[in-house]
């Protein structure tokens, strides 16, 4: 299995939700699952991204109905990766499922969340 810098990981014996930064040579494939983002399917209206271009940023709301940011099921991390460069935004409890990021247009452009219990979802 090969890993990359968009890769976001669940250890198989913790449970927790990684991101690797990068993958050295001895990486352990037989503990982490590269977790698949989806991007259609059961919750899709709560969780795919949406992402719209206003002024000189580029403004990603999670779902076409708004995500609860309850303490036991929340958007922990709102990211577009835009011409390949990762732009990373992490959330909390309260916070509005949403996040605000002022770069340049771009030509190819991908939103990514992840939610505590449903995953991670790309637009």
């Amino acid at each position: 299995m090969s890993f990359d810098y968009t890769n976001i990981i669940r250890c198989k014996g913790s449970g927790n939700v990684l991101e690797l930064i990068y993958p050295g040579p001895d990486v352990d494939v037989e503990e982490l699952n590269v977790i698949e983002a989806r991007d259609e399917g059961e919750g899709e209206v709560k969780h795919k991204p949406v992402v719209t271009r206003v002024d000189d940023a580029y403004l990603v709301k999670v779902g076409e109905a708004e995500h609860p940011m309850d303490e036991d099921h929340f958007i922990a991390m709102i990211e577009i990766i835009a011409d390949g460069q990762i732009h990373k935004q992490y959330l909390k409890p309260g916070d509005k499922p949403e996040a605000t990021f002022k770069i340049p247009e771009a030509d190819e452009i991908v939103a990514r969340e992840y939610c505590t219990k449903h995953g991670l979802w790309k637009s």
